[in-house]
């Protein structure tokens, strides 16, 4: 009988970066921001906030710092926002920002782990495993959780780059392409550190069945 641990990754509920506001709005918003309007950017900042937490959540495993890593994000918007010439939707801004910061932290998080046996048990919960289920029950509620520990453990052995990709693969449900230009990297190369995130994540949970596709 098999844990969840593995099969956990391949029924994920994939949220992707969804958005309600239309690319005419979006325009309009910028260009009432641009003229001085700082109450547009207050909405933009609403609009985005609970997409760009939810991001880094599942990025670093850790809502305090997820919500740091937006708020950094939104400050260098807010910066960047002069020179914004149109070319990518604020939202595929903001998802390669908040990307890029949450590899920085991942690395200064290893090297903090190597100097200072800095250890993470006491982390928050990944938004995933404490998603609701009507039909959950108690042994499968801790088998998830489980699981889910389980399967964080093991990406944090993974390099920084790696642990993201496939983050964003798995639990974003990002084309790898998309996830090349997110990262300023070639379709080649997330290929070759998916790859590996993989092989090293099924090394790591060999006791358990099922697959990571």
């Amino acid at each position: 009988m098999s844990t969840p641990t593995l099969s956990t990754v391949d029924t994920l509920n994939i949220r992707g970066y969804s958005q309600t506001m239309s690319d005419v709005e979006e325009q309009s918003l910028l260009e009432r921001i641009l003229s001085g309007d700082q109450s547009g950017f207050e909405l933009l900042v609403k609009e985005h906030t609970g997409k760009v937490v939810g991001l880094a959540w599942r990025l670093v495993g850790n809502h305090a710092e997820a919500e740091d890593l937006a708020q950094e994000a939104f400050l260098r918007l807010h910066r960047a926002l002069p020179g914004f010439r149109g070319e990518s939707r604020i939202s595929t801004w903001l998802y390669r920002t908040t990307t890029r910061l949450a590899i920085d932290y991942l690395r200064r998080e290893r090297i903090k782990r190597r100097l200072f046996f800095f250890r993470q048990d006491n982390e928050a919960l990944d938004p995933v495993e404490l998603a609701s289920d009507e039909r959950s029950n108690p042994e499968r509620d801790q088998q998830s959780r489980e699981a889910m520990h389980s399967l964080r453990k093991s990406l944090s052995k993974l390099s920084s780059r790696q642990q993201v990709i496939f983050t964003l693969r798995h639990y974003e449900g990002l084309p790898l392409k998309e996830i090349a230009e997110h990262l300023g990297i070639k379709v080649g190369t997330v290929k070759a550190h998916l790859h590996r995130a993989v092989t090293q994540l099924r090394n790591d949970l060999s006791d358990h069945h099922g697959e990571l596709s």
